[in-house]
């Protein structure tokens, strides 16, 4: 419990009335982390859902297919089930991220235009503010992030989470590393997987801001593909270089 200086033994604030709001509001959002990490402990000793997966209506879901809640019932015994069942597939998507296709190097005259083709595709693949919602990677991902804060104290959230991405690492260094090969560069003091993790710390930065809006944040009027793009070629042209080029 945090002791409050300004308050005297009546418990009325002498604060003023604006300092004692953002007091409170902070004191708030402690109590939030708290209730979060208290949630988290629970997570990695039983079957809980947490934040949107918790208000998940299996009468709505069922509905939808024209059945009635008993096939979600018949399927996973109970809503708390299902509503678990959808949690776990979103903090551990290795399946979707093992389908993920690539820009194929050959189709490219040169590395420059394949990786644009490479980020723009990233950028495709990942949310799109005000789009209809869809069972897209991109989506998962943006649900993905609802459990995020879970992942500061839950050993189960942050495994699968972690176990994902490094199979998402793996799958783009194969395709950077393809990219090298066949338009004979070579890594300039960086090894594939330095490169393949920039790479994929700048995608989700730019999903990011794609869930937030569909222009570039600071070139109004250009689309939002445009961010991961330009980034996407600051970073090659940091990483690579011609074979045998001098240092």
């Amino acid at each position: 419990m945090i002791a409050d200086s300004h308050l005297p033994s009546s418990g009325r604030s002498r604060l003023p009335k604006e300092e004692a709001r953002r007091r409170y509001v902070a004191l708030g959002e402690l109590a939030v982390l708290e209730q979060i990490r208290r949630d988290a402990g629970h997570l990695d000793t039983q079957a809980i859902v947490v934040g949107p997966f918790a208000r998940l209506d299996a009468n709505a879901v069922a509905a939808a297919e024209g059945k009635t809640r008993g096939v979600i019932s018949n399927l996973f015994g109970s809503q708390a089930a299902f509503q678990a069942a959808t949690m776990a597939l979103t903090l551990g998507a290795e399946d979707e991220v093992e389908a993920f296709d690539y820009p194929d190097p050959t189709g490219y005259a040169s590395a420059a235009a394949w990786v644009d083709a490479f980020f723009e595709g990233e950028a495709a693949r990942g949310p799109l503010h005000g789009g209809e919602p869809a069972a897209t990677y991109g989506h998962l991902w943006a649900l993905w992030l609802t459990a995020v804060p879970y992942g500061l104290w839950s050993e189960h959230v942050r495994a699968v989470s972690m176990a994902e991405h490094a199979r998402w690492t793996a799958r783009l260094a194969e395709a950077l590393g393809g990219a090298i090969a066949h338009y004979d560069l070579e890594l300039d003091d960086a090894t594939l997987d330095d490169l393949a993790l920039a790479a994929c710390a700048l995608i989700e930065g730019a999903w990011l801001n794609q869930c937030l809006t569909t222009e570039h944040p600071n070139d109004p009027g250009e689309p939002i593909a445009a961010l991961l793009r330009r980034g996407g070629r600051l970073l090659w042209r940091g990483a690579t270089r011609e074979r045998g080029a001098s240092v």
